[in-house]
C-alpha cells in the first residue's frame, strides 16, 4: 500500500497522519484520496516442478510406514466386501458360466441343468444398452445450454463430431470394452471403465475394470464420495520392471517385502 499509518492506537474522531512519500495516491475534491494498492503477483508454477515424484524425495523410513498403513486400510477394505464378493460368485454359478453350477445329483458323471434365465437376462440386458450407448452416429450429442447462437451451434457441432471420431474410430477397442463391461453390470452391480492416455500410441486407451478389482470403504455411498480407492492392476515383473526403469514406480527393498507379505 503506498500509504503507511503512523499512529496505530487511535480512537474514533481521531486524525490519522500518513506518510506521504509514497506513491500511487491521489486527493479527490471530496476530500478524500483514492489509494492504489500494489499487488504482488507470484511467478507462474513450474509444472515439471508440480509433476515431480514426490516418492523420490521422501525417505524410506517415512515410505515404508505410509505404505504399511495404506495396506493395513486396503486389507480391511477388502474384508468388509467378503459376504458382497461371496453373493457375486453365488450369481455366477447360477448363470451355468462357471465349472460348478449348484444343484444336480452328487455322483460321478451327474449332469448338472442351469435354468438359463439369468444368463437370458444378461444377454438381453447387454444387447439394449449398447444399443443406447453406442448408436452407429457416435454416443456423443450436443447440448447447448442457454442462448443458441451461429457461433456456439457451430462449436458444439465441431466437438461432437471430434469425440464421437474418438470413440468410433480413434479408439477401436472402445465397443468392445465396453461390451464386456456391460455384460458384467447385472450381476456385479457396478463396473468400472478407465480412458488411459497412451504415449506410446499417443491416443487414450480405455480399459475394462470389473468391481473386483476396485477396493472402497464399506461405508462409502459412492465412487465419487470414498475417502480412498484402490485400483489393482494386473501386470507381469517384466511391465513392473520397465516402469521402474522409467521412474513411474520407486522400488524399495523394505516396502517390497511389505508388499509380498500382505499378498
Amino acid at each position: 500500500m503506498a500509504a503507511n499509518l503512523l499512529e496505530e492506537d487511535t480512537e474514533d474522531g481521531d486524525i490519522l497522519e500518513f506518510d506521504e512519500t509514497g506513491t500511487g495516491v491521489e486527493d479527490t475534491d471530496d476530500g478524500g484520496a483514492i489509494v492504489e494498492v500494489e499487488d504482488d503477483v507470484p511467478e507462474p508454477a513450474d509444472e515439471s516442478d508440480f509433476y515431480r515424484n514426490l516418492a523420490e524425495e521422501i525417505d524410506e523410513s517415512t515410505l515404508e510406514q505410509v505404505a504399511l498403513e495404506l495396506i493395513q486400510k486396503i486389507d480391511y477394505d477388502k474384508d468388509s466386501r467378503k459376504e458382497r464378493d461371496k453373493q457375486q460368485e453365488e450369481a455366477i454359478r447360477r448363470t451355468g458360466l462357471g465349472n460348478d453350477a449348484p444343484g444336480g445329483a452328487d455322483f460321478e458323471g451327474a449332469s448338472k441343468v442351469v435354468h438359463p434365465m439369468l444368463t437370458k437376462a444378461v444377454i438381453e440386458f447387454e444387447s439394449r444398452a449398447i444399443g443406447e450407448l453406442m448408436p452407429p452416429d457416435g454416443p456423443v450429442k450436443d447440448f447447448i445450454p442457454g442462448t443458441s447462437t451461429k457461433a456456439r451451434v457451430e462449436k458444439a457441432r465441431r466437438k461432437k463430431t471430434y469425440m464421437n471420431w474418438q470413440f468410433k474410430i480413434q479408439m477401436p477397442e472402445f465397443r468392445a470394452e465396453l461390451e464386456q463391461l456391460l455384460t458384467q453390470l447385472p450381476l456385479g452391480g457396478s463396473q468400472y471403465l478407465r480412458l488411459v492416455y497412451d504415449h506410446k500410441k499417443k491416443r487414450p486407451v480405455p480399459i475394462f475394470v470389473p468391481i473386483d478389482d476396485v477396493y472402497l470403504p464399506y461405508a462409502a455411498s459412492s465412487f465419487y464420495t470414498a475417502e480412498r480407492a484402490t485400483y489393482v492392476e494386473h501386470i507381469t515383473k517384466f511391465e513392473f520392471k520397465n516402469r521402474v526403469e522409467s521412474g513411474q514406480y520407486r522400488e524399495v527393498d523394505d516396502l517390497a517385502e511389505i508388499g509380498r507379505a500382505h499378498v
